[in-house]
């Protein structure tokens, strides 16, 4: 994923609908993690699944971005450590949110097994707010994103059913375990 958001990256100007920017972009994002959250697996395999998801993007993006600089420098020169290394405090802060979106996770699941909804729900909340903040980034900004901003709003649409409709809570609740019929 994170090869496909620079080849992408790499379209701007030329692919309408700010596809360039699908990946590398922050607007998907909560709604994969939520999506990865979303499935029925255990606390621990849900952790590694978020934290794989970004340390593989991560890696891919930044990676590939290294070996393209280490390109260019080898056409143009300038300094070798800055065309290798420029993107490793950004690899860092990405892998260190994807950690922390993997913990935050975690404890979701954690939370959903001990039956928490209240909990639980509180937890969604968070992915709620930072997509509308994104949605309204890309409507105040000074090149005004309508397609993030549209994309951004399918994405928070998906949020909502999956946590409303689709909730996790009424898939626990819907076992032949819990039921009070089967009992």
């Amino acid at each position: 994923m994170g090869i496909a958001g620079q080849f992408l990256g790499e379209l701007h100007g030329n692919v309408p609908l700010c596809v360039s920017n699908l990946i590398s972009d922050m607007t998907i994002w909560p709604l994969v993690i939520l999506l990865i959250i979303h499935r029925d697996v255990d606390a621990k395999t849900m952790l590694r699944d978020v934290f794989l998801t970004f340390l593989g993007l991560d890696i891919g993006y930044y990676g590939y971005a290294a070996v393209k600089h280490t390109i260019e420098y080898a056409k143009f020169g300038g300094s070798l450590s800055s065309a290798m290394f420029s993107d490793v405090p950004d690899l860092i802060a990405y892998t260190a949110l994807g950690t922390a979106a993997a913990a935050w996770g975690w404890l979701m699941v954690k939370l959903l097994r001990k039956k928490k909804a209240l909990l639980y729900n509180i937890m969604v909340l968070p992915f709620i707010a930072v997509q509308l903040l994104f949605i309204a980034g890309d409507i105040i900004s000074w090149e005004y994103r309508w397609s993030m901003a549209l994309l951004g709003a399918g994405c928070l649409a998906v949020i909502i059913y999956l946590y409303t409709v689709k909730s996790p809570l009424r898939r626990r609740n819907d076992t032949v375990l819990n039921c009070p019929v089967a009992a």
